[in-house]
């Protein structure tokens, strides 16, 4: 039973954190600093730590493919599936079942059980996926529902923008060409960073602690389990095709399971405002969901683990 340890210490920071914030000690706002510091420092810190041990394998760009195709798959399933419904709502619904946040929370378990392999195929995977949950879903939204008019258009040069605008994606890229030119990272370097990159699991459940909302109404869960069981029932499909026609070891078609059981992106609250959606549901829902995916990813590593 020791591969419950480090699950129930992140659960442990989670809620001790919210209750620390029910009591005034933190506030809701501290999320976003904190949001900050993961996102431009610790994530490229683990990240820079775990290609130091990757050894170039030519076929795993493979991953990168699979983590848009999943995202954009999820996407427009629910576009045609939300046809009828009201703008707004299809706004949520949209945005809500497409992309995975990889690095605040699904890396975290990955590496307790996998250690660096995790970690890089958490990156290479995380590549594709950042195209629709940095900027894919929202862009895509504002022109097929025209959330900001009849006249919405997205280019091309807005959408590389935003995606190039990312730290943790110019870090996974710079990391990739790095390693398959054959080029290594100085050790110095890795020793340097490796204080910084130990402080991400816990930064990114302090997060989600100071995110965690409780819902306004009972039709705030209808909504929530409607999303989440749209995502695990077409995810959940994916992942057994995917563990079973992928060309990869065993360790890592488990690992691939594993990412797409990932949490709903940070992001898609902020952008389901954007599009004029109800961003304080899509809070709600992402608490849920990142909560369910980080009890759901320990089960499954824990049995993949003792079998």
């Amino acid at each position: 039973m020791s591969f419950l340890v480090k699950p129930c210490s992140f659960l442990f920071i989670i809620f001790f954190t919210y209750f620390l914030k029910r009591v005034g000690i933190f506030k809701k706002e501290f999320a976003l600093v904190v949001l900050k510091v993961i996102m431009n420092c610790t994530l490229p810190a683990v990240a820079i730590t775990a290609f130091a041990k990757f050894d170039r394998d030519f076929s795993l760009l493979l991953l990168v493919v699979l983590g848009f195709c999943a995202a954009v798959g999820c996407y427009f399933l629910m576009y045609f599936f939300s046809h009828k419904m009201k703008k707004e709502t299809r706004v949520y619904y949209m945005i809500s079942v497409s992309g995975f946040n990889v690095g605040c929370y699904g890396m975290p378990i990955i590496e307790s059980f996998f250690g660096s392999l995790g970690t890089v195929i958490c990156v290479i995977f995380d590549i594709g996926n950042s195209l629709m949950m940095t900027s894919g879903n929202y862009a895509f939204t504002s022109m097929l529902l025209k959330t900001d008019g009849e006249d919405t258009k997205v280019t091309v040069p807005e959408l590389l923008k935003r995606f190039f605008s990312s730290v943790p994606t110019d870090t996974y890229l710079v990391l990739l060409v790095i390693s398959f030119l054959g080029l290594s990272l100085p050790q110095g370097l890795v020793d340097f960073i490796s204080p910084i990159a130990s402080a991400n699991a816990f930064l990114s459940m302090f997060m989600l602690g100071l995110l965690f909302t409780l819902p306004r109404q009972k039709s705030d869960w209808k909504s929530t389990l409607h999303i989440l069981a749209f995502r695990l029932g077409i995810l959940s499909v994916l992942a057994f095709v995917m563990f079973h026609v992928l060309p990869f070891s065993l360790e890592v078609r488990r690992i691939v399971v594993l990412l797409l059981l990932c949490p709903i992106g940070s992001m898609a609250p902020a952008f389901i405002e954007k599009c004029h959606g109800d961003g304080e549901l899509a809070a709600f829902t992402n608490s849920i969901s990142t909560l369910a995916s980080l009890i759901l990813m320990s089960v499954v590593a824990g049995y993949f683990q003792v079998h």
